[in-house]
């Protein structure tokens, strides 16, 4: 299912299937950086609405960040990138949302952490949680 028709309870079971956990997680909307954005919106505006549209599940544990896409479908795999591969981790946090910003493999890669909505209802507490545990980095 899409977006529209995926609940928190499915996002919940996809990450409990997959980890065997189901509170070392965020639902993020993919942001894009200013510079990108703006070159995809000169390109297209469908395309920019598209993209910047997109929403996944971001696991955190000792290897690293799990990211999974779930604006079309739950089904799939999430993809790894290993703590090791991943520089300039910043969390920017504000009134209603947090900016996740990192690089990984030098691509500059932006979410965004909504605190608000029907898949966002947990992401503030379990935010709160990750920041304890350094998003179960070990360094």
């Amino acid at each position: 299912m899409g977006l529209l028709m995926n609940t928190t309870n499915e996002v919940a079971e996809k990450v409990k299937d997959n980890f065997n956990d189901d509170e070392n997680y965020l639902f993020a909307l993919k942001n894009n950086d200013v510079k990108s954005g703006l070159f995809k919106l000169i390109l297209s505006k469908l395309y920019y609405t598209m993209d910047s549209a997109r929403s996944f599940i971001l696991y955190f544990n000792e290897k690293g960040i799990n990211e999974k896409e779930i604006s079309n479908t739950l089904k799939g795999n999430f993809v790894l990138m290993p703590w090791n591969e991943v520089d300039d981790f910043v969390i920017d946090i504000k009134n209603n949302k947090a900016n996740l910003a990192f690089s990984h493999l030098g691509k500059k890669l932006l979410y965004e952490v909504p605190f608000s909505g029907a898949m966002a209802k947990k992401n503030k507490n379990m935010l709160e949680n990750l920041l304890g545990k350094n998003f179960n980095r070990i360094d």
